[in-house]
C-alpha cells in the first residue's frame, strides 16, 4: 500500500526514531507538497564501518559511561574491540536495558533482574544521550545522502520527530521521553518545539509496515501483531482496503517476555552452572552471554541436538562444566528452558488477544528482531496450525519494521480507533442519598459544601469503561462545578484510572488498591464565569465547565469547556504526569 502525496504547504524533514531494548534504528522521509513521501531508513553508524555491515540499519542500545559520568562510548562503537579493552582498563560503567526503567509500574515485575542505572543518571538521562548520538548519526547520513534532507538540516528548521513506544506506555513514559527529547538538543523546550514531538505505538508502526510491504488489507478481516523481541500483542480488524483502514479489537498486551528475558534467563542459569568452575567470573560470563546473544540464541532451532557458546581459547577447557576448548556445551533441554517462558506467554496472550477480539484471527504478524528465531517460529507455526490462523513475516523487517512503519503511520492514521486498557474518570464528592445502603455505610465521610449540599467523599464517576473503542476524535466530557470564597483564576483536576476487575465501580473502597492517578490537568478559569451565590455560610461563586478529554489517539489531549452566551466555549489545558519512574 503506497503513502498518500503530502497535503501540507511546506517541505519538512520528519524522522522515525526507535529506541529498543538491546538495538536502536532511525528511518527519514522529505515531505514535499503534492508529492508520495519515500520512507528510507538509516544505513551507516559509527562502528559498522566495512563491507559486511555497510547496509546496517540497527546499533545497540548501549551507553558507557567514564567514572567522571562523561559519555566513553555509544552505540556500535560500545561493541568494538578497543572500546571493550577501554571499559575493563578504566573501570567504565555499561547502561543497557536502560529503556525498560521507563515501563508502567504495573509492568514491573522483572524489576529486580534489570540491569541497574549508572550512578547519578536518570532513565531520562541515559536516553538523552543515546537520542542526541543516534540524532546526531541521522542528520550526518541524511546530509551526505539526500540532498533535500541536507537543506532543510541546515536551516534546522521544519524537522519533526515521530518516536516509538511499547504498546501499553502512556502519558507517562510520553512526559520522559519529551524531556529526554529537550535535553537532547532535537527540540527546544518550548509550546512550539514540543509540537514538533510525535508518538505512534510500535504494534501499530509494525502494522504499517507490513501493510506497505507485502500484506495485502484485502486479505485479511482480522490481524495479530505479535512483537517477539519486546513482546507486544495487539489485535486489530480491517474496515476498509483503499485506503486501508483498521480498528483495534482487543486492548494491547505487554509481556516483558521477549529475547532480553531468554537472555537473563540463559545468564541465570550459567551462573549456577559455572559456580564451582574457575569460568564462573562476570569476565567470562559476560563474554559467554554476549556470544550466546549474538550466534547461539538466534541459530537454536533443535531441541535433540546439543548447542554451543564459544567464548575463549584452546586452553579454556572445563569437561565437567561442558567446556572444552574455549566452546560451552548446552542441551537441547537446557536451550528450551531458556525460550519456554517466553514461548508460552505469547500463546496465552494470543489466547486472551483472540478472546477479547471476539472475532476469528485470520492471521498473526510475527514482527522485531527474536521474530528471526528459528525455534519461536517453529512453535508459534505449531500454534496457529492448531489454531487454524496462519503466520506472517516480512522479509527484512527486524531491523526496521518499528523505525520506518512510525513514519508511515504518523503520515497515513490508517488506526481509526482503539481500545481502552483500563476503566478512566474521577474521583468525586456524590451528593447525598439518604435513601441509599450505598451511600448510608458511607456516611462517616460526609461534609456540607459551601452550596448547604451534605456529600460523601470517596465516589468514583467512570468515563471510559475498560475494553470500550474509542475513535480518534471521540470525545469525552466530565461536568465539574467549582465553588470557592474568593476570586479564582486556574484550577488543578486529576484524572484516575482503575486497573481492577470491577465492570463499573462507583466507590474507590470497593478495591482502593486498584485505582491510580493517571495525570493532573491544569486549566485556566479566568474567562470562565463566575456566579455570585449565598449559602448557609454567606456569599461564594461558583463556576460550571466541562474537562474534555481526547482517548482515542496515541496522546491523550485535555481541554475546558463551558457556555458563554448560549455557545460552547473552549481553552487549552496542560496535563502533567505523576513521575512514577527514577
Amino acid at each position: 500500500m503506497p503513502l498518500q502525496p503530502y497535503r501540507g504547504t511546506g517541505r519538512k524533514l520528519l524522522l522515525g526514531i526507535d529506541i529498543g531494548t538491546t538495538f536502536s534504528g532511525v528511518s527519514y522521509c522529505v515531505l514535499d507538497p503534492g508529492e508520495v513521501p519515500q520512507v528510507l531508513s538509516v544505513t551507516r553508524f559509527p562502528g559498522q564501518e566495512g563491507e559486511n555491515k555497510l547496509r546496517d540499519t540497527k546499533i545497540p542500545t548501549v551507553v558507557y559511561y567514564g567514572q567522571d559520568g562523561r559519555i566513553r562510548a555509544i552505540g556500535a562503537e560500545a561493541r568494538t574491540d578497543s572500546a571493550q579493552v577501554e571499559a575493563l582498563d578504566e573501570n567504565w560503567v555499561l547502561a543497557e536495558w536502560f529503556k525498560l526503567h521507563l515501563r508502567p509500574a504495573d509492568m514491573a515485575d522483572n524489576q529486580a533482574r534489570l540491569p541497574t542505572l549508572p550512578r547519578n543518571k536518570s532513565v531520562v538521562d541515559v536516553l538523552a544521550d543515546f537520542m542526541s548520538y543516534i540524532y546526531k548519526c541521522a542528520r550526518d547520513f541524511i546530509s551526505e545522502a539526500d540532498p533535500k534532507g541536507q537543506q532543510i538540516l541546515r536551516s534546522n528548521k521544519s524537522i519533526e520527530f515521530v518516536l516509538a513506544h511499547p504498546n501499553g506506555w502512556g502519558g507517562g513514559q510520553q512526559s520522559k521521553m519529551r524531556r529526554a527529547a529537550v535535553q537532547a538538543g532535537l527540540i527546544p523546550d518550548t509550546a512550539a518545539g514540543q509540537s514538533r514531538i510525535h508518538f505512534v505505538t510500535e504494534g501499530e508502526a509494525s502494522l504499517h509496515y507490513c501493510v506497505t510491504n507485502g500484506l495485502a488489507g484485502d486479505a485479511i478481516k482480522v490481524t495479530q501483531i505479535c512483537d517477539a523481541h519486546s513482546t507486544y500483542l495487539s489485535t486489530y480488524k480491517v474496515t476498509g482496503v483503499t485506503p486501508v483502514s483498521v480498528v483495534e479489537c482487543a486492548a494491547a498486551d505487554c509481556l516483558l517476555q521477549g529475547s532480553t528475558f531468554v537472555n537473563v534467563r540463559a545468564k541465570d542459569f550459567l551462573k549456577k552452572k559455572l559456580k564451582k568452575s574457575r569460568f564462573g567470573n562476570e569476565e567470562d560470563l559476560s563474554n559467554i552471554i554476549d556470544y550466546f546473544e549474538a550466534s547461539t540464541k538466534p541459530t537454536f532451532r533443535d531441541a535433540a541436538k546439543p548447542s554451543y557458546t564459544r567464548f575463549g581459547g584452546p586452553r579454556d577447557t572445563d569437561e565437567k562444566n561442558g567446556i572444552k576448548r574455549g566452546v560451552l556445551s548446552l542441551s537441547g533441554p537446557e536451550m528450551v528452558s531458556f525460550f519456554r517462558p517466553s514461548v508460552n506467554a505469547v500463546e496465552r496472550a494470543m489466547q486472551k488477544q483472540a478472546h477479547e477480539a471476539a472475532a476469528p484471527i485470520d492471521i498473526i504478524l510475527l514482527v522485531g528482531g527474536f521474530s528471526a528465531s528459528p525455534f519461536l517460529r517453529s512453535e508459534l507455526q505449531a500454534y496457529t496450525r492448531r489454531t487454524a490462523m496462519r503466520l506472517f513475516s516480512p522479509e527484512g523487517q527486524p531491523a526496521k519494521a518499528v523505525a520506518e512503519g512510525a513514519l508511515s503511520c504518523h503520515l497515513d492514521r490508517a488506526v481509526t480507533s482503539r481500545v481502552a486498557r483500563y476503566t478512566y474518570g474521577s474521583m468525586c464528592n456524590n451528593i447525598h442519598v439518604p435513601t441509599d445502603p450505598e451511600y448510608i455505610k458511607r456516611e462517616h465521610w460526609s461534609y456540607v459544601d459551601l452550596a448547604g449540599n451534605t456529600r460523601i467523599r470517596g465516589g468514583f464517576v467512570g468515563l471510559l469503561l475498560k475494553g470500550t473503542s474509542v475513535s480518534n476524535d471521540e470525545e469525552f466530557k466530565m461536568d465539574f462545578i467549582q465553588y470557592d470564597v474568593g476570586p479564582f483564576t486556574d484550577i488543578s483536576m486529576s484524572v484516575s484510572c482503575y486497573k481492577g476487575e470491577l465492570a463499573n465501580p462507583q466507590w474507590v473502597d470497593e478495591d482502593p488498591n486498584r485505582f491510580a492517578t493517571l495525570c493532573t490537568v491544569h486549566a485556566d478559569l479566568s474567562r470562565v464565569p463566575k456566579t455570585p451565590r449565598y449559602g448557609p455560610k454567606g456569599l461564594y461563586y461558583s463556576q460550571d465547565f466541562e474537562l474534555v478529554l481526547l482517548f482515542g489517539l496515541t496522546e491523550l489531549k485535555a481541554q475546558l469547556s463551558w457556555i458563554e452566551n448560549g455557545r460552547d466555549t473552549r481553552s487549552p489545558a496542560t496535563i502533567v504526569y505523576d513521575d512514577e519512574t527514577d
